[in-house]
């Protein structure tokens, strides 16, 4: 069996993510710091952790929440402690920094770190240098940081809760990841993934009603109703009736109303063309009674990349593939589902 194609975790079409990728293919293998932006459920620790994959540091990959970290223990976790060094230090602790050592360190939610911490976190990353809690010896650390925040800066800056200088170590490389409701093309193309990679397809008429919503729990949100959805199917293909249940059974707040993302009439039928031909663009321009060249131009003006829907497509029904052989084998030998 040949290898399936290996798909980029920055999934979309729209000029913010394109710009993402560019980014990330241009800073990952430096050695600057990189700063995520971008709400909650935009993918920022997928993103980071691609960055990490991609920088060719053989190191680990540490995740920090920052907002998870007690106030007073800051500085313990991130930099370590020694044995002894306070009521309950039992023994030595390697923090955060010193397990990334020669990898990468993830700082989510860096506006929750207090300011005292930024000082001594501002030290380290210009010294390249920690020292544990309780502990006198300096140690040389090679940390990369990738860093996030769900909000711009400024605001935080000029009411006195971050430091200027900080941000500034920090923000090497500043990456947008808009939130989907200012990118509704990206929005098929990612329901289209996240079912690929359950080896199911979505019926056209499933797509619709996925374009239709806006998503305010972005990225995260449409990959549960994709996981619910796609629990609620035995074919291997997402109905409209399992989307439509699976947002219900989502629990989303009332009162984030989502609004249709407009599409003409053409465009949907172009798009149900490509989906039901698995990205096929001759079948699908052959079905429709268009020229190829029609549906490419369409294509691009909705802002869908046809070579990457291709690829989740392609990815779908090779995963459909293995799961009907591996159906038939089971069965053979009177294995049940």
């Amino acid at each position: 069996m040949s290898a399936q194609p290996e798909l980029s975790p920055i999934v979309g079409a729209s000029v913010a993510m394109r710009r993402a990728r560019e980014l990330v293919e241009r800073y990952a293998p430096t050695a600057l710091p990189i700063l995520l932006v971008g709400a909650t459920g935009t993918g920022k620790e997928l993103l980071a952790h691609h960055i990490h994959r991609r920088s060719g540091r053989v190191g680990r990959f540490v995740p920090v929440n920052c907002g998870a970290l007690p106030r007073e223990m800051v500085e313990g976790l991130l930099f370590g402690f020694e044995r002894g060094a306070f009521s309950g230090a039992v023994k030595l602790h390697r923090g955060h920094f010193e397990r990334a050592d020669g990898g990468t360190v993830f700082l989510d939610e860096l506006l929750a770190l207090p300011l005292e911490s930024q000082v001594k976190l501002l030290r380290a990353l210009d010294a390249g240098e920690i020292t544990r809690l309780g502990g006198e010896t300096e140690r040389c650390v090679d940390a990369r940081v990738v860093a996030a925040v769900q909000e711009d800066v400024g605001d935080r800056i000029t009411g006195g809760d971050f430091r200027e200088d900080f941000y500034q170590r920090l923000a090497g490389v500043r990456i947008e990841l808009p939130p989907l409701a200012d990118r509704p093309e990206d929005i098929p193309l990612l329901a289209i993934h996240f079912a690929a990679c359950r080896g199911q397809v979505l019926e056209p008429a499933a797509l619709r009603e996925v374009r239709r919503y806006e998503w305010p729990g972005n990225a995260r949100e449409l990959l549960l109703a994709m996981e619910r959805a796609g629990c609620l199917v035995d074919d291997g293909t997402v109905s409209r009736a399992a989307v439509l249940e699976a947002i219900a059974l989502g629990g989303s707040d009332p009162r984030h109303h989502r609004t249709p993302v407009r599409c003409s009439d053409e465009d949907q039928r172009i798009l149900d063309a490509c989906v039901a031909t698995r990205w096929d663009l001759g079948s699908a321009a052959r079905t429709l009674g268009i020229h190829l060249a029609t549906v490419y131009r369409r294509l691009r003006a909705m802002g869908v990349s046809p070579r990457e829907a291709r690829v989740q497509g392609l990815l779908g029904n090779a995963n459909s593939q293995v799961r009907r052989a591996n159906s038939r084998a089971n069965q053979s030998m009177g294995i049940g589902n």
